[in-house]
This record gives C-alpha cells, structure tokens and sequence, in this order.
C-alpha cells in the first residue's frame, strides 16, 4: 500500500496538471483578440520611397498549399481536413512559387499563408512564398494561430504582404470577429493589413490594405460588420486625401455571370453578395467577370461541376481609376482561389 500511494498521487498530480493546462490551453486560444499595431521599417536602399502614378495589384488566397483541384474540405461540406497527401501539397506548393515567379505585379496581397501548418503536412508555405521577394519589403500578420500548443500541432497562418516600395508604416486594424470559435477553441483574429506609401511629387499617400473576411459566419452578419469597419477605414483615409486600395479575399460575391456548375443548393450556404448598396458614392470594386476567383470545397474540383464565382478583387476609393482587373485561369490547380491582378491609375 506505502508504494501505491505515492504513485497514485503522481498521476492524480499528472492529470491535474494536465488538465490545467487544456482548460488554459482552451480559454487563451478561444479569447484571442486582434491587436491594433504600427510600425515604420527600415527602408532598403535598393527600392523607390515613392509611387508614382500608375501601380499593378495582383491578390491571391492560397489556401495554405493544401486546397488544390485535388482536395476537399470538411467546412465546405466535403469529408475531409486534410490534403490527400504530402505530395499533392508539395505539387500545389510548386505550383504556387511558379505562379509567383511569373507576375510582375508591384504589390502583393495573400492569404492563407501558413507556416509548417499540421493542415498542409508541414510544408514550409511561408517560407517558400518569403523567398520569392528575397529583394522587396515583405511582412506576415498571423490571423490563426495557437498559443501553448507545441509543434507539430501548433497553427500559423495568416496574411502576406510584399512590396516592391518601402512603406512609410504597416500597420493593423482589428475588425469584428465571429461570436463563435473554429474547432470549437481557435478565435480568428480579423483585422486589416495596412501598408502606407508615399507619392511621387505630391502630397497624400498610397493606403493599401490586405484583408481575408469571416467564409462561415451564420447568416453573414460578421462579414456586413467587418465590411462596415473596412468602408469606414476607407472613407476615413479618403477623407485626409490619400488614395485607397483594400484588396484580398472578401467571402462575398463580387462578379458572378453565373458561371456553369451542377453544385447541390446546400452547398452554398456560405455565399451571399457583396452590399453594393452599401459603397460610398464614387468608390469602386474591382472584380474580374470573365474568370472565376474560387470554387466550391465539398469535392474535389471539376470544371462545370463545382459552384465558382468571384470573391476576389478590391475597393478603391474615387481617387483611383481601375485600368484592368483579370483572374488568372490556373484551372484552381494549386490553390481553390486564383490571382487577381489590377492595374490602377493614381489622380493627380
């Protein structure tokens, strides 16, 4: 009996510790909140301080590697939450760096960049992404992410921003989030990725903001309050005379000619149109109408078959002119979005 005793006391210690732990493991991950931040870097000798008048976007969700043609997903309706297997990531990953590699565009917006996420096999999405703009000024904000969960467990993912400018500030504003948590315990931390630029002989600055909205929120009602906050962002920066252009993954239909499918009615819960009624007089949304941005998840792409439409593009405020805006057709090989490029004109 003298030896059980100490024995059982370990494992009731054990178990109290370990419970401990889940229970603060569960509240510090289910009570994230976004965090206002802003911060100058250091500018690169090797890049312009200022923009001059005319400036090339490309936006691109890319489903953290792990969401090509080949995959579905349980969230979307599908049956599965993670890739078919680590090569098909890497077959997605290639494709993405190779895409990449062949834009020219001078600022880029992603989304879903995750950081050897266990969703992706631990492929270095990040890091392969980062190592593309070896020469640009290039920045991260992680909207899910894991606290006090170790490796390989532990989540990074988030928005990814580089430039071929040195920004005069980067900065985050929070934006609502879902009353609810993801997988029951993860808050996602929705806030807008902001980079400022200077302009070339004149005054006012370039605002650029990267966003990725709420896909899930019951009825839509987080994505209408945090396109309220990025509208009122948007006007606020207009107002002091600066040029605006928000960019990224909205979650809200923004171009759809009915593009052909046979996807089941209760496969679409999750869409709903972006409120034009709601854009100030003036502004503009930049969607591409010809090529669709994303596809339906519940099974593994076919053309004709999955629901696509365009969630895709960016708000740009009176003072900008849209020259072209264009979907690159990748048949959503490695990613179920696919880039938005647009070329923008900046008024004097």
């Amino acid at each position: 009996m003298t030896l059980k005793r100490p024995i059982r006391s370990v494992l009731l210690a054990s178990a109290a510790v370990l419970a401990a732990y889940l229970v603060g493991v569960y509240v510090i991950n289910s009570t994230q909140k976004p965090v206002a931040e802003s911060t100058t870097p250091p500018a690169l000798a090797t890049l312009p301080s200022a923009i001059g008048d005319q400036i090339t976007l490309t936006t691109w969700n890319l489903g953290y590697a792990g969401l090509g043609a080949q995959s579905n997903f349980i969230a979307d309706g599908g049956s599965a939450l993670l890739p078919p297997s680590r090569a098909t990531v890497d077959d997605n990953l290639a494709g993405i760096v190779r895409t990449i590699g062949e834009d020219s565009s001078d600022i880029r917006l992603f989304q879903e960049v995750s950081n050897k996420s266990p969703l992706s096999y631990w492929a270095p999405v990040r890091d392969a992404v980062a190592g593309q703009f070896a020469d640009w000024q290039t920045f991260y904000r992680p909207d899910v992410a894991t606290r006090f969960i170790p490796f390989p467990l532990a989540l990074d993912h988030g928005t990814f921003l580089a430039a071929r400018y040195n920004p005069l500030s980067v900065e985050t504003l929070p934006l609502p989030s879902e009353p609810g948590a993801m997988l029951g315990f993860l808050k996602r931390r929705y806030a807008i990725q902001i980079a400022r630029f200077a302009l070339q002989d004149r005054p006012g600055q370039l605002v650029v903001g990267n966003i990725h909205l709420s896909a899930f929120d019951d009825g839509g009602s987080t994505r209408q309050a945090q396109i309220s906050a990025v509208l009122a962002f948007a006007e606020a920066e207009f107002a002091k005379g600066n040029h605006v252009i928000i960019g990224g993954d909205w979650n809200m239909v923004l171009a759809d000619p009915a593009w052909p499918d046979n996807t089941d009615q209760k496969y679409l819960f999750w869409i709903y149109p972006f409120p034009r009624e709601a854009l100030p007089a003036g502004w503009t949304i930049a969607a591409d109408a010809t090529t669709p941005s994303v596809r339906t998840l519940y099974k593994p792409y076919v053309a004709d078959e999955n629901y696509t439409t365009s969630i895709d593009g960016f708000l740009v405020s009176p003072n900008v002119s849209v020259v072209s805006v264009s979907t690159r057709d990748l048949g959503f090989a490695p990613s179920d979005h696919q880039p938005v490029t647009s070329v923008f004109n900046l008024a004097r």
